[in-house]
Formats: structure tokens, C-alpha cells, sequence
């Protein structure tokens, strides 16, 4: 009676186990078959949040779900990313991550709370190119004067980011090391709080992300002194880039991508991948994030990875080089 209750037993294991596996792979064909959510770790209103938002309703579409964006701003984007990176790996959360989520975190905090590896790359959105844009008040028309400024009245000008960590503060520092100019650094909860801080002329300039800044630009109440890429913007055709201004050898050119919690099985990356880059391949959508200095990209996990792995090694390096710390 016992080995017959046992082998029974087994047998019954053995079902439940491919019932199981079988539930699973059904699952995933019919994947999403309820809302999916995205975690921003930036406040809404910033250069994340635009992108996202940028392409929120084709993705949804392309899933055939509704792809609800949850704002966690915070930590210079640690505490959203240690949120998506505790989800359950079923592909029902996806977090957006950029270079500081990524590769400076981890370097620049003993503990932000995730390591990069608890989250599987899905798709590279974009590569934006920053803008450094300073208060009209502030007696510069360029970067070249700004710089001029600045050595004049050392540590008296101020240049806001969206946060320690981010991607805007390496760009500040690197700035301030190869340029030899002492500007304090001004640390916001996200990119539109530097800008919205700038408006009010609380800083002289900030290193910002162009979908946040352009339109204030624009309205003439910002000045936009510098892009920080290779060549000049076509948003910003007549503004030179830092390595023009007198900074040879300056460039600094950001990304963005979208991430799942590590064992998400790899059909529903895909899917997620599949349907960003339709969103990434809709016509508006690509024209809306290029007006903002915002290059669509959309390579899928593979390249993804490796792009993370590089950057994860190259700007520690350069962390320690411009003797760069959280505030």
C-alpha cells in the first residue's frame, strides 16, 4: 500500500509538473493578456517620462493592453529601478533604464539598493545628445563666454541635474575637469525640477536633457550655450557643441532602454521588444522624439547587453578620473 501510495503520488507530481510547464507556455503564447506596467524611476514631467510617454500608445497598441507608466522618482533613479528589479519575472513590468541607472549607480552608491544584473536588457530606445542651457540673466551668449565667466568668479556659478548619479552630473563634471572650471553642482528630484529651477533663476545653468529644455529654449527663456555630442544638433543648428567652445576632445552622448526583471522567459522579451520597436518605427513617433535631440535606436537584447556591459566598465573609470561623488 505504500509503494502504491507513492508511485501514485509521484505520478501525480509528475502531472502537476506538466500541467504546470504547459500553463506557463500557454501563458506566455497569449502574453499580455492584462495591463502592463512601466516603471519611470524619474518624477513625471522629465526626459524619461517624455520618451516613455512618446511611446506609450503605439506600444500599447502593438501589445493589445493598456501600458500604464508609474513614476518612481528618486535616489537619482534607484529607487524605481530596485522596484522593477523585485517584480515578478512574468514580463508584466518593464523599467526604463539609462546610463546612470545602469553604469553609474552602482559605482558612485555602496548600496543603491539593485545590482544591474537583476535586470534582463529588452531594447535600446534611444541616444540623446545633451544641451547646457543657462539662465538669461546670466551676462554669456555661449559656452566659450560661460567658461570665461566662470573662471572669473570661481565656485560662484551653479549648474543644476536631474539628480546625483545621473547621466546630466557626469556630463557637469566631466565638463568642469577638462574645461578646469569650478562651477557647484546643484543636484534636483529629476530632470524638469532643474529646469523649472532654472526658469526661476534659483541656478545659472543646467545640464539637461534637450526633450525637457528644448521648448523653453525655444519660447526664448532659456539660452541654450552647448550640445554635448560630436556635431551640432539639427534642432539646434547654430549652437556649437563643447568641443567647439574651447573643451577639444569633450563628448557626451546618453541612452535609454526599456528592462525586465532577470528570468523573464525569453518569448515575452521578445514580444516587448516587437512591440517597442513599432512604437521606435512609427513615423510621429520617431519625428517627435528627433525634434527633441532624441535618436530613435532599438536594438533588441543582445546588443542591449552589450552596450550595458561597456559602459558599465568604461564609466567607473572615468567616475574616478573627474573625482566625481555624490553630494
Amino acid at each position: 500500500m505504500h509503494t502504491m501510495n507513492r508511485r501514485h503520488l509521484l505520478q501525480a507530481c509528475a502531472c502537476l509538473a506538466t500541467t504546470a510547464l504547459g500553463g506557463r507556455a500557454l501563458a506566455q503564447d497569449h502574453y499580455p493578456s492584462r495591463p502592463v506596467t512601466l516603471i519611470v524611476p524619474q518624477p513625471a514631467g522629465g526626459d524619461a517620462d517624455a520618451v516613455c510617454r512618446a511611446v506609450q500608445t503605439r506600444m500599447q497598441q502593438a501589445l493589445g493592453q493598456p501600458l500604464v507608466i508609474d513614476n518612481r522618482g528618486g535616489a537619482g533613479g534607484s529607487i524605481g529601478t530596485a522596484l522593477g528589479t523585485k517584480a515578478a519575472p512574468d514580463g508584466y513590468t518593464i523599467t526604463f533604464v539609462n546610463q546612470g541607472t545602469m553604469a553609474l549607480n552602482p559605482a558612485l552608491y555602496a548600496n543603491p539598493g539593485y545590482r544591474p544584473d537583476m535586470l534582463e536588457p529588452v531594447t535600446w530606445l534611444t541616444s540623446v545628445d545633451l544641451v547646457i542651457a543657462a539662465h538669461p540673466s546670466v551676462p554669456a551668449s555661449n559656452l566659450r563666454e560661460f567658461m570665461a565667466l566662470a573662471r572669473r568668479q570661481p565656485g560662484q556659478l551653479s549648474y543644476g541635474t536631474a539628480g546625483n548619479g545621473s547621466a546630466n552630473h557626469l556630463a557637469g563634471e566631466m565638463l568642469k575637469s577638462m574645461a578646469k572650471v569650478d562651477l557647484m553642482h546643484v543636484p534636483y528630484k529629476g530632470g524638469s525640477a532643474s529646469i523649472i529651477a532654472l526658469l526661476g533663476g534659483e541656478i545659472s545653468a543646467a545640464v539637461a536633457f534637450p526633450l525637457a529644455a528644448l521648448p523653453h529654449i525655444r519660447a526664448g527663456k532659456l539660452k541654450a550655450l552647448a550640445v554635448t555630442g560630436s556635431a551640432r544638433s539639427k534642432a539646434l543648428p547654430d549652437v556649437p557643441t563643447v568641443a567647439e567652445s574651447g573643451v577639444p576632445g569633450y563628448e557626451f552622448t546618453s541612452w535609454m532602454g526599456l528592462a525586465v526583471p532577470r528570468g523573464t522567459p525569453a518569448p515575452v522579451i521578445a514580444r516587448i521588444h516587437q512591440a517597442s520597436g513599432q512604437a521606435l518605427g512609427d513615423k510621429a513617433v520617431a519625428e517627435r522624439l528627433s525634434a527633441g535631440m532624441t535618436e530613435p535606436n532599438g536594438a533588441g537584447p543582445h546588443e542591449f547587453a552589450e552596450l550595458i556591459a561597456r559602459e558599465s566598465q568604461r564609466w567607473p573609470r572615468l567616475i574616478k578620473q573627474y573625482a566625481m561623488k555624490v553630494d
